[in-house]
């Protein structure tokens, strides 16, 4: 009998979640949804909308790809952590992006990066 549990199997359908949410996000963002647009100008910086959904898109596109998906897990790092930081200076609840930071680095364990491999 096949093994569909597996490592690999278990890496891109975590890869996949989180590609799609995230992907859903950066269109939000290019497309300048209300909530979005509202949110960012709340925040004071509504003008770095579409440049920070460039950024979320490229991100999550290199974490997709597996050749690039050590560059993708850094700069989604580096995404989010800013995301908490804003939501964090604004008195505002940071769960989500803190969740999202968690399931990058835990979908990055289980796809087998570099700096987890242990001999």
């Amino acid at each position: 009998m096949k093994k569909y549990l597996t490592r690999t199997n278990t890496g891109w359908l975590l890869t996949g979640m989180l590609t799609f949410a995230l992907v859903m996000s950066a269109f939000g963002k290019l497309s300048g949804g209300d909530e979005m647009v509202e949110m960012f100008t709340n925040h004071g910086i509504e003008s770095w909308l579409t440049i920070i959904g460039v950024g979320e898109l490229i991100s999550i596109l290199l974490f997709a790809y597996p050749k690039t998906k050590t560059l993708g897990t850094l700069l989604l790092s580096a995404y989010f952590g800013g995301a908490i930081m804003v939501h964090m200076s604004h008195g505002e609840p940071f769960v989500g992006p803190a969740v999202f930071l968690v399931g990058i680095w835990v979908t990055a364990w289980v796809r087998g990066m570099p700096w987890f491999e242990m001999d």
